[in-house]
C-alpha cells in the first residue's frame, strides 16, 4: 500500500551543536561527539540522492511556543533552558550539552514534530517522518540527559490531544536506549501509552527500563519495556513488533501513534550492541504503519533519535521510510550484507524468547 509520507526538515537541524563531550576517565585524547550533525546530514543526503525526496511532501517546520513545552516540561526547566541558553555552553542535564544559542534550534526540532502532526491532521499527509536535531526520548519533566533537551515524542503526543478527538497517544520507542523520558513524563497518565523496545542495561538510570516499571496510578498498565539481550536482530525485533507492539495497540486503540524512531539498533552501530539490518527497520516501520492504518486512520508521525555510524544509519533510515511510504526505494541496500551474514539476526534464541513472552503476556493485560 503506497502512502503519501510527509518529511519535516531544515538545514538548521544540522547546526545544532552538543558540543564535544567527552567522557571520563580521560586516559586518552577525547574523540567526536557521538551525536554528530554530519550522520543525519547524510541521511537527507541519500534521500536527496536516491529521488526519494520527490516522492516525499515536505513538511515546514516551526518552533515550539513556550505554552506548548508547559504540556510536558516544567517552568523551572523552561527558565534553566533559557537561562543556559546565553552561555557558551549550556547544560540541560546529564551529558546533554549544548552551545549557545542551540536552544533556538531545539524548539525548531521539538515544533517541527508538532507541525508533522498538524500535517496528517489536516489530511495533508498520510504520516509523517520528522528529521529532526537535537533528539528528545531521554528528556524528562525536569531535565535533559544523552544529548536530548527537550522530549519531541512527548510534545508531539501531547499537542495530538490538542486536536479534537484524539485523546489516546500511543508512543512508540525503538532506540537502542530506554526511553526514560516519556516513561517518566506520562507514568500516572492512562491517556498516553509509552512503550519502549531497547537493548537491556542501556537504562539512564539504574534499572528503570526492566519489565517490572508498568506506571503508577491511573497510569498503571500503561508503561511497557521491552528490555532486550544484546545481540538482538530482525527476527527478534520483528517478533516484539507482532507479539508486543501489535497487540498492545489493538487493545489501546490509539487515535495517534508517535514513534520515536531510533536507528541505533543497527547492527553497525557504535553505542549499541543489537543486529537489526535495514530491511529489518523495513519490516518494523511497515509493521507499525499498517497497524496505524487499521487502527487510527493512518495517522503515524517518526521522529529521529539516535543513530550514531556515519556510514551505515542513512541506510538505516532508509529502511524505515520505505516502510512507512509502502514503497521501495533502492533494490539492493549495501548495508543489508553485512547484517545478513549475522547468524543471530534471524533468530529468536531462548533467553531473547522468555523476555518476549513476558512483555506479550502483559500487553494482552492493556485495556
Amino acid at each position: 500500500m503506497l502512502r503519501n509520507t510527509g518529511l519535516v526538515f531544515h538545514e538548521k537541524y544540522f547546526w545544532y551543536d552538543s558540543l564535544n563531550q567527552a567522557f571520563p576517565p580521560f586516559y586518552i585524547e577525547p574523540g567526536a561527539n557521538p551525536d554528530r550533525p554530519d550522520i543525519k546530514k547524510r541521511f537527507y543526503n541519500l534521500l536527496s540522492a536516491q529521488g526519494v525526496l520527490d516522492q516525499l511532501t515536505a513538511i515546514k517546520p516551526r518552533p515550539a511556543t513556550a505554552k506548548e513545552i508547559l504540556r510536558v516540561h516544567s517552568p523551572g526547566y523552561l527558565e534553566t533552558l533559557i537561562e543556559q541558553s546565553r552561555k557558551p555552553a549550556g547544560v540541560a542535564g546529564p551529558g546533554a550539552v549544548f552551545a549557545e544559542n542551540s536552544f533556538d534550534i531545539a524548539l525548531l526540532s521539538s515544533g517541527g514534530v508538532m507541525a508533522a502532526v498538524d500535517s496528517v491532521m489536516k489530511g495533508e499527509v498520510d504520516n509523517a517522518y520528522a528529521l529532526v536535531r537535537p533528539p528528545g526520548h531521554h528528556a524528562e519533566t525536569e531535565r535533559g540527559a544523552g544529548f536530548c533537551v527537550l522530549n519531541n515524542a512527548a510534545l508531539a503526543a501531547r499537542h495530538a490531544q490538542s486536536h479534537p478527538g484524539i485523546e489516546r497517544v500511543a508512543i512508540i520507542d525503538w532506540d537502542v536506549h530506554h526511553g526514560n523520558g516519556a516513561q517518566e513524563i506520562f507514568w500516572q497518565d492512562n491517556s498516553v501509552l509509552t512503550l519502549s523496545i531497547h537493548q537491556d542495561y542501556y537504562f539512564l538510570e539504574e534499572n528503570t527500563g526492566t519489565l517490572d516499571y508498568r506506571g503508577d496510578g491511573d497510569g498503571t498498565g500503561y508503561n511497557l519495556n521491552v528490555p532486550l539481550p544484546p545481540g538482538s536482530g530482525n527476527a527478534v525485533y520483528n517478533d516484539v513488533i507482532n507479539r508486543v507492539v501489535v497487540p498492545a495497540l489493538e487493545a489501546f486503540k490509539p487515535d495517534f501513534i508517535i514513534v520515536a524512531c531510533g536507528l541505533d539498533a543497527g547492527c553497525y552501530d557504535p553505542l549499541g550492541r543489537m543486529a537489526v539490518t535495514p530491511n529489518g527497520f523495513r519490516a518494523m516501520s511497515n509493521a507499525v504503519a499498517a497497524a496505524a492504518d487499521r487502527l487510527c486512520g493512518g495517522r503515524l508521525v517518526m521522529c529521529q533519535e539516535g543513530g550514531y555510524d556515519l556510514a551505515s544509519t542513512p541506510y538505516m533510515g532508509l529502511g524505515v521510510l520505505e516502510g512507512l511510504c509502502g514503497a521501495e526505494f533502492m533494490s539492493e541496500n549495501p548495508f543489508e550484507v553485512f547484517g545478513s551474514t549475522l547468524g543471530y539476526t534471524n533468530s529468536v534464541l531462548p533467553h531473547q524468547e522468555e523476555v518476549i513472552q513476558k512483555a506479550h503476556e502483559q500487553a494482552l493485560k492493556i485495556k
